[in-house]
């Protein structure tokens, strides 16, 4: 059985939101009664918080088992800056900027064929492009044209933040398909 990333990374991060939420009415329970945290009845109370919080993990991983959850390879961080998940970085081989030889602009994402349901993931977030396999084993996103990469590309890679020689790449691609969007 294949596993869901996003089902995976869903039950990590509610996992650690309720463990967080266990620590701390834990330590409000002590701070609030110093005098009955460390008696026999103080430790039963803490146990059975425990074990309330423990069974709530339980049910939401089972919950979470019946439900179809959609991948999601961008998501906006808590500074308002677009980050892209693990699993979808592991996923890119190759992003590329270009001109196609009648000079339209195109950004291609490669990655290997195995991860077809991602590409179309982001295709489905940018709202542009095709993913279509390229050759034996290698997949493509492409999205070719001005009014396509301004809509769709730009946005989401004028948010993101990029490693120094993609950002370059980047800013030359921008400026030459502004051009072109303006003319």
């Amino acid at each position: 059985m294949k596993t869901n990333p996003s089902h995976e990374q869903l039950s990590k991060s509610l996992d650690r939101r309720i463990r967080h939420l266990m620590i701390k009415t834990l330590e409000s329970f002590e701070e609030a009664f110093l005098q009955i945290a460390n008696t026999s009845d103080g430790q039963r109370y803490k146990s059975g918080i425990r074990t309330i919080f423990n069974d709530i993990i339980r049910a939401q991983r089972d919950e979470l088992l019946d439900y179809e959850v959609e991948y999601r390879p961008l998501r906006l961080s808590e500074d308002n800056i677009l980050a892209i998940t693990q699993t979808f970085m592991q996923t890119v081989q190759k992003i590329e900027f270009g001109m196609t030889l009648d000079s339209q602009p195109v950004f291609l994402i490669q990655a290997s064929e195995d991860k077809l349901k991602v590409l179309d993931a982001l295709r489905s977030e940018l709202g542009a492009g095709v993913v279509c396999i390229d050759k034996p084993g290698i997949a493509i996103l492409v999205v070719v044209g001005v009014e396509a990469c301004v809509d769709s590309v730009l946005p989401v890679m004028d948010r993101y933040r990029m490693h120094a020689d993609v950002r370059e790449k980047y800013k030359l691609w921008r400026e030459a398909l502004v051009k072109l969007y303006r003319s």
